[in-house]
């Protein structure tokens, strides 16, 4: 079954997955935010600019206390540079994406502005229409050479968000003759295109990428192990289930992630509805579909998928000699009793139970303690099993201090270290930037 892992209520992906759709809105709201002038700003400009009448009205002749004209100023400033990002990283160009105003685009393509120009995020004009869905700007801009491959900050490319979003035409567009897109370029997180349309349940997307001539990796996995199917299963996303298992075949169905998941554990775990959880048992392993098969046929050799109860009804044994065995390896200054501990204030959370700051032997400690129903499969022990073996081995200054750990009662199971006081380094890597 492959190195067993326990899924937390919010793995790693789903962390990224939250922060890069709150960076997509956060660019969206950058964008109008460009556009919003106060009246004090806007009023001159529209006096100037609302008629040609008005305009010739301007006094260009106008100088300042040091007399320079405004052909000075301009020419001290520079000019005016179509390369010039907005208070919020935007370049003119990416906001006539934004706003769907092709004259506009044109006009500043023409005048020189870069059209591989990146902004906010590391986007460039292309990501900004995809984004958004205007079909034509995005034609428009393949057309004066933008880039369709171009990688954004988290390695997303127009593709990715065309997927995401759901503009299939956009994706035509983007995998037509000219355009020539990766069809499996994958992100930071290894995840291609297919992907996010499974996850997103774009059927049709899924349908169109599977029957084209893309030479599209379906059964591609990110850097958790899951293929397109394991996230639309685990999404609740009936319908490209469907379209992903009649189109791609069944090589997914029995694939794990690093969590020891196949795709029928995520429909039975996450799925939405009983038909989520019953079409991929459906359609086993080596089963042909039913519009394929000729009458004098039979129905395919049937390869069992792995039952999501399996773990549970044969973990007993398995259970009892991962603890055992850990038990006699331990020394014992490392094995505590659950009396031992006091729990103070809850520092951190997650789907194996909660971490405390406490005290063990007049010592300030962090306490992971696990929640009682956690150990219900030998994945839930194994890694409590592998992560106590491996920190009692550890002893470096720049290393947190194993305590001990509480091994007696299953029920009670919980890891002690030295507190180090300071937050978390997830906190510190990823959002503290």
């Amino acid at each position: 079954m492959g190195n067993y892992k326990s899924r937390p209520s919010q793995t790693c992906t789903d962390e990224w997955k939250k922060k890069v759709g709150e960076s997509y809105s956060l660019i969206v709201e950058k964008l109008d935010d460009d556009f919003k002038l106060k009246d004090s700003e806007l009023g001159e400009l529209q006096l100037a600019f609302s008629s040609d009448e008005a305009f010739l009205k301007v006094n260009v002749s106008y100088r300042t206390e040091k007399g320079l004209s405004l052909l000075h100023l301009c020419c001290a400033c520079g000019g005016l540079r179509p390369s010039r990002l907005s208070r919020n990283g935007f370049t003119a160009l990416h906001l006539a994406a934004y706003k769907d105003n092709a004259e506009l685009l044109t006009a500043l393509l023409h005048g020189g502005s870069d059209v591989q120009q990146v902004g906010y995020g590391a986007l460039t004009a292309l990501h900004v229409a995809t984004m958004a869905g205007h079909h034509e700007l995005a034609k428009l801009l393949l057309k004066f050479g933008a880039d369709v491959n171009a990688s954004g900050e988290v390695g997303d490319r127009p593709l990715h968000l065309a997927a995401a979003r759901g503009f299939l035409c956009i994706i035509k567009l983007l995998l037509g003759d000219g355009s020539k897109a990766n069809v499996n370029a994958q992100d930071n997180e290894d995840h291609v295109p297919l992907h996010f349309c499974a996850r997103f349940g774009h059927h049709e997307i899924v349908r169109f990428l599977l029957q084209g001539n893309f030479d599209v990796q379906a059964h591609s996995v990110n850097i958790y192990g899951d293929t397109p199917l394991h996230l639309a299963c685990y999404n609740g996303k009936c319908e490209a289930t469907k379209e992903l298992i009649q189109h791609s075949g069944t090589d997914s169905l029995t694939k794990e992630n690093i969590f020891s998941e196949t795709a029928l554990h995520s429909a039975c775990t996450y799925g939405k509805d009983l038909e989520m959880r019953l079409f991929p048992r459906a359609h086993p392993p080596g089963a042909v579909p039913a519009g394929q098969r000729r009458r004098h046929e039979p129905d395919g050799s049937y390869v069992s998928v792995p039952s999501p109860l399996g773990k549970i009804k044969s973990m007993t044994k398995g259970k009892k000699a991962e603890v055992l065995l850990l038990r006699a390896s331990l020394p014992s200054h490392f094995h505590l009793q659950l009396s031992e501990l006091e729990f103070n204030e809850i520092i951190g959370s997650g789907s194996f139970g909660k971490v405390y700051r406490g005290k063990c032997r007049n010592k300030v400690v962090a306490i992971k303690r696990y929640r009682a129903n956690t150990f219900c499969s030998k994945s839930d022990v194994d890694m409590f099993c592998r992560e106590v073996s491996i920190l009692c081995r550890l002893d470096h200054p720049c290393i947190i201090q194993f305590i001990g750990a509480c091994l007696d009662d299953p029920s009670q199971f919980a890891i002690v270290t030295q507190y180090v006081s300071g937050g978390s380094l997830f906190s510190l890597l990823h959002e503290q930037k």
